[in-house]
């Protein structure tokens, strides 16, 4: 009897957005924005492994370019937020940077936990190469820490990402390639307890 994994029905748009909902990854993203990212109207963004576009629901009037290898993401994206971004299917590594160093903020939020740490260092080098020379690299992924609460614990683990890490795991790619790294542990963001590293480099 084949088994359906429950987490692929994720990719679907509409599910996926659904569910963010649900357990708090809306509410999520939106703490991320009021509360991290200090986003400025008029800003450029770029917004790597963007998935849908959700976070244009938070963010003021921005000069935005989402990215991401999923095309039913990108395709919801540009059906719902068009007239406010650019969004692109495409790989980081095919990804074509036509004006480097002229973001003022990169954001990758849920994306490092999907990839291994070769491809990890390939989007924090493009994130580098993006930025400004004083803007800002911003990411947000699942996490485990010592004495974790247990059910956060489980459902990371479960979690669709394959390569969820410790907060020095992922401060170990980024700080080869940031002069100035900085790893801060949330666990307030979600409806549920989850765990979450949010890395700010610059």
């Amino acid at each position: 009897m084949t088994q359906i994994d429950p987490r692929a029905i994720l990719k679907h748009p509409l599910i996926y957005t659904t569910y963010q909902k649900l357990v708090g990854g809306y509410k999520a993203r939106q703490l991320f924005v009021e509360n991290i990212l200090e986003v400025k109207a008029g800003q450029k963004i770029l917004d790597i492994g963007c998935g849908p576009g959700d976070i244009l629901d938070f963010l003021p009037e921005v000069d935005y370019t989402g990215i991401d290898i999923d095309a039913q993401y990108i395709n919801k994206a540009k059906e719902k937020y068009g007239e406010h971004g650019e969004f692109i299917c495409t790989t980081v590594e095919q990804y074509q940077l036509t004006s480097p160093l002229s973001f003022d903020l990169v954001i990758a939020a849920g994306v490092l936990h999907h990839v291994d740490d070769t491809q990890a260092t390939v989007l924090l080098k493009l994130a580098k190469a993006a930025k400004k020379p004083h803007g800002r690299f911003v990411s947000m992924d699942g996490c485990f820490i010592p004495q974790q609460n247990k059910i956060s614990k489980y459902l990371i683990q479960k979690d669709r990402g394959e390569y969820v890490r410790t907060s020095d795991a992922y401060k170990k790619l980024a700080e080869p390639i940031f002069d100035n790294v900085k790893a801060t542990i949330e666990e307030s963001f979600f409806n549920i307890p989850y765990t979450l590293l949010i890395l700010d480099c610059q």
